[in-house]
């Protein structure tokens, strides 16, 4: 079970924090306070589905993954149809880094190859690069216990070496 001011990975919110518990209701809850773009809000989350949930990674885990950042593989799964692909890679953000940082990879490189073949790349590429990253920089923030404008830039630091 998690404790109040812990972070963890909500499937459909990424990086929240445990902030209480509430079991004057029909089934036990947790309080999950979320953070996206300005807007904190607060959710319940029934302990029965608390194994949906994980831990955000550590900060030691964190900084390994920044510093080995140039060895993780893209993701190689293709599919004829990019509504199938797209859901794939959503499925993977769902888990927390690494797998937040694989897809933003994944599909900055899937951009820059699609560009260097003077095409236009998928518009669903965009889209879950902007999810990925958003999710990776509000983890690697958390874990390393500095800003997300701080966290993206050592996010970005470690994509260009």
């Amino acid at each position: 079970m998690f404790s109040i001011g812990q972070h963890v990975i909500h499937p459909g919110q990424g990086v929240c924090t445990v902030v209480g518990f509430r079991d004057d209701t029909p089934q036990p809850m947790l309080l999950l306070e979320t953070k996206q773009g300005h807007a904190q809000t607060i959710l319940m989350y029934p302990v029965a589905q608390a194994d949906r949930l994980h831990a955000a990674i550590s900060q030691q885990d964190a900084e390994h993954l920044l510093s080995h950042y140039d060895e993780l593989e893209c993701d190689t799964f293709t599919e004829r149809n990019s509504s199938l692909e797209e859901t794939h890679f959503k499925q993977q953000l769902k888990l927390g880094a690494p797998e937040t940082v694989r897809v933003a990879k994944t599909m900055m490189h899937r951009i820059r190859q699609a560009e260097e073949a003077d095409k236009k790349p998928s518009s669903y590429y965009m889209r879950v690069l902007k999810e990925a990253k958003r999710r990776s920089i509000e983890e690697f923030a958390v874990a390393l216990g500095v800003t997300e404008e701080a966290a993206e830039a050592r996010l970005a630091q470690a994509a260009l070496n």
